[in-house]
């Protein structure tokens, strides 16, 4: 059966998701990334954020080591990879980038503080999504 709002945001659906892989391990990330990747094609305004032991998903190297959970063959940094072709924005919050380091993925757009995360959780027709 086909949902009436596959493939598109339609009225009454939120217009941005926020994901926010805060005790994620590298090998649970793939499905959060996943739908990250989906809800940006379906045209939604879509972000992830690493914070605390999710981290480490966003050191440079670590997620390229990790194969995907999704059959594939292919890596978890792939995945983030994907996901950002397909719009969707990832960040990490400035205690992850102090406890696990600078060397970061390219994919990573912006460290940010507890404040903007705050915000952005708050913000009307946002969903909020945390693994």
């Amino acid at each position: 059966m086909v949902s009436a709002f596959e493939g598109q945001v339609t009225p009454g659906m939120a217009q941005r998701l926020f994901i926010v892989l805060l005790n994620t391990p590298l090998e649970n990330a793939s499905a959060p990334l996943a739908q990250a990747a989906v809800a940006a094609a379906m045209g939604t305004q879509t972000d992830v954020v690493f914070t605390g032991d999710s981290g480490a998903i966003a050191v440079e190297g670590a997620a390229a080591a990790q194969p995907a959970a999704d059959g594939s063959g292919r890596s978890l940094h792939a995945l983030i990879a994907d996901a950002a072709e397909a719009g969707v924005t990832f960040r990490i919050c400035s205690p992850a980038v102090a406890r696990f380091g600078e060397a970061l993925i390219p994919e990573i757009r912006e460290v940010v503080g507890a404040a903007w995360l705050a915000a952005r959780v708050m913000e009307p027709d946002t969903v909020t999504l945390t693994y």
